[in-house]
């Protein structure tokens, strides 16, 4: 309610203001925005920072922990120095890489098959690294179609693991694939309840809300090498270990004051039940919001969707 509310106040601002001077505004439509995209607008201001007070997160008091990466390097981007102190610590450590990695025309292969087995590679050598175990659900990164099978899969992983977190990019953030990850963990638990697991969002392309942090500076350089093994995307897409260590480095805002250069992974971390109402608050009401308009993974995830909601009340 506070989201429609700030909405329509903002579009009343804006339209006075562009009768006035049209040519200094940048946003076409403010009409367009939506309660989401609001809401991770305001979080990328960091309008809440005076009241935001983010935990230090116990990693090392958990015996194991599955990550879901929606793409090979997500994993390493998002939580890699955070896995690294897990695994230091003992912790088992799983990985399910949901997409397969294909491009259709990947500038480092000649072929999408090619670069299937170039991203597994790099994702098998940061796997060893990390001593985890390498699990893939192989759906289709260039038309993505998450089905039933692959809900049940997740679901089976998680019930034979019985992972006490699971980490998996927050549900606000931009890319659709990262998005879709979160509904079908809500599908899967809609098949087959979690149970009592954490759920930690972690950050990739855009800030979050935290609410815990942990404190990767031991292991900052540790983490730019594990990134770095994934020479496909850096050496011909972007320079994501820079990218990523710029964000670690910034989130070091976060700890208590200190000179000495710091580096911290954030996380919106909730209780499986109370992750899965945001969930299905934020992503249900309309598709084509949810997945900014992303059309080959709205008509991939859709199917599914109503195939789960039409099976149980």
């Amino acid at each position: 309610m506070y989201l429609r509310r700030l909405r329509s106040y903002v579009r009343q601002i804006f339209a006075l203001r562009a009768r006035d001077a049209p040519y200094r505004y940048l946003v076409r439509r403010w009409d367009a925005i939506s309660d989401i995209d609001l809401a991770m607008k305001i979080l990328d201001t960091q309008f809440f920072r005076g009241e935001l007070e983010p935990l230090p997160l116990p990693i090392e008091s958990f015996e194991r922990i599955l990550v879901l990466a929606p793409h090979q390097d997500d994993e390493a981007i998002g939580a890699g120095g955070t896995l690294l102190t897990a695994s230091a610590g003992g912790a088992d450590l799983d990985i399910l890489y949901v997409t397969d990695g294909a491009l259709q025309t990947p500038p480092y292969a000649k072929t999408a098959e090619e670069s299937i087995r170039c991203r597994r590679q790099e994702a098998i050598e940061v796997c060893d690294r990390l001593g985890a175990a390498m699990h893939e659900l192989g759906i289709s990164n260039i038309a993505p179609i998450p089905s039933i099978n692959d809900l049940d899969r997740l679901s089976q992983l998680i019930a034979t693991l019985k992972p006490q977190v699971i980490m998996l990019p927050w549900l606000l953030d931009l890319p659709a694939k990262h998005r879709m990850v979160n509904h079908m963990l809500w599908l899967a638990n809609r098949r087959s309840d979690l149970g009592a697991i954490e759920i930690w969002g972690y950050q990739v392309h855009n800030a979050l809300f935290p609410n815990g942090y942990v404190d990767i500076t031991a292991v900052a350089e540790q983490k730019r090498s594990l990134i770095r093994c994934y020479r496909s995307e850096n050496e011909y897409s972007q320079c994501y270990d820079h990218l990523a260590m710029g964000m670690s480095a910034w989130n070091a805002r976060f700890l208590p004051q200190d000179p000495r250069p710091r580096f911290v992974e954030i996380f919106f971390t909730l209780p499986a039940t109370e992750f899965l109402r945001l969930v299905e608050r934020f992503y249900f009401d309309d598709f084509w919001t949810t997945y900014r308009g992303n059309h080959d993974v709205i008509s991939g995830i859709k199917p599914v969707h109503d195939l789960v909601m039409a099976a149980r009340p």
